[in-house]
């Protein structure tokens, strides 16, 4: 459904440019879902938006972007225009900055439907509110003359849901869906993308900095660092044997039932790098108590054992360097 190979995109600001994604590449299947993981600055969302074709143009510096064998990269805004909403769906971060607050809730949801289906204002109103249905938007028909700012949070955030939906799209990009919701909430939402999912066909990516969610709701996960391709592979491989340290730190970052009264959460000191300077060796380094020479000159190569692939040097399979193999090296 989705190919992407060699992206990388570069956000051009007055003190030079943000080397926001580098050499990315994945592939998504109608039906999978694909969990987009990382630490905020880590490029998940820009990633997003590069594939939604929501970027400046001279932004994508390299790279190919195929929808169903379709080239994206180099199409026109007015053939962007086309794509987006009929073949590709986006679910934003923040539901209430994603809405028109002077629009009421019926056209906002129907509008991509009567802009790329070409409906009439009665047809798309009622497809809206079967959408809204399908959402789980309590009683949706009532709901359609309203405006957003007297909806909850939760139903605003079904209501930006089913405005990516209202055409089926091929592709569902949700960036945070869940963000700044409660725990019953979040799990209806990620249910509902579940549903979906099997009901349309449709391939998602669920772009998150969330471990816990991507564990139970993805077929895949694509772990991000500094713009780049940490480690893929599937949900159940990347969680049982991780390979990459920083995969391995963003484990054990995860809040467990079992452990937190007998110890401190775990973070991971440091913070990610300034992206925008051209980096050398792992960019993980400088906050990998593993790190040596090698991790500082060197950028790591591919490592690959069936479908699950890393870039690191010192895999936590393998045995760490020693204190004073990495003493000597600093």
């Amino acid at each position: 459904m989705l190919e992407v190979a060699g992206l990388r995109v570069d956000i051009r600001l007055r003190r030079g440019a943000v080397h926001a994604v580098q050499d990315v590449s994945l592939r998504v299947a109608a039906g999978e879902t694909i969990g987009i993981v990382g630490e905020s600055g880590c490029g998940k969302s820009t990633l997003g938006l590069a594939l939604a074709g929501l970027l400046p143009a001279p932004a994508v510096a390299r790279g190919s972007i195929r929808l169903g064998g379709r080239e994206l990269v180099g199409l026109s805004e007015s053939e962007l225009r086309a794509v987006r909403g009929a073949e590709v769906g986006v679910v934003f971060q923040d539901p209430m900055t994603s809405l028109n607050p002077t629009q009421r809730i019926g056209a906002q949801v129907g509008e991509a439907l009567r802009l790329q289906r070409g409906a009439s204002k009665q047809a798309a109103r009622d497809a809206a509110a079967d959408m809204l249905d399908l959402v789980g938007l309590p009683q949706p028909r009532e709901q359609l003359d309203r405006f957003p700012h007297e909806l909850s949070g939760g139903m605003r955030q079904r209501v930006v849901i089913a405005s990516a939906l209202i055409c089926e799209p091929r592709l569902l990009i949700a960036d945070e869906p869940t963000t700044a919701l409660d725990v019953t909430t979040q799990a209806q939402i990620l249910d509902l993308f579940g549903r979906l999912r099997q009901e349309l066909g449709m391939a998602t990516l669920l772009i998150t900095h969330d471990m816990g969610v991507v564990a139970g709701h993805t077929d895949r996960v694509f772990v991000m660092y500094a713009g780049r391709e940490a480690e893929t592979g599937s949900t159940t491989s990347v969680f049982e044997t991780p390979e990459h340290r920083y995969t391995g730190a963003l484990l054990g970052s995860i809040l467990r039932m079992e452990t937190a009264h007998l110890a401190p959460l775990a973070t991971i000191p440091g913070r990610p790098p300034d992206l925008t300077l051209e980096l050398a060796g792992c960019p993980f380094a400088p906050r990998c108590p593993a790190a040596t020479d090698r991790c500082r000159r060197d950028f790591p190569a591919v490592t690959a054992d069936g479908g699950h692939q890393w870039r690191c040097h010192h895999p936590l399979t393998e045995p760490a360097p020693s204190s004073q193999a990495r003493e000597a090296s600093s």
